[in-house]
């Protein structure tokens, strides 16, 4: 059984990497991007698909309060904050 992984490299640990049994296979500053590119070729994408699927994601804006409430289900008091990063 294949094992994915996404581990920090570099210097200072500012980059982060694809780790595929135990080897490095892509590197990316952004998270997003290789969570997608994870994602789209555990899904069955080739390895182009998958970056042109994962640059795509990493490209699109944080959604906006409405689009995060679309798919919310009022079960009591609280609902999803304005500002999700805002403490």
């Amino acid at each position: 059984m294949t094992t994915y992984s996404i581990v920090q490299i570099g210097s200072d640990l500012t980059g982060w990497a694809i780790e595929i049994d135990g080897l490095l296979c892509a590197s990316h500053p952004s998270l997003i991007y290789l969570a997608a590119h994870i994602e789209a070729t555990l899904k069955g994408a080739e390895e182009r698909e998958a970056a042109l699927i994962a640059k795509a994601i990493a490209a699109r804006p944080w959604p906006n309060y409405e689009e995060r409430l679309a798919h919310f289900t009022v079960t009591g008091p609280w609902k999803p904050a304005l500002d999700p990063f805002k403490r």
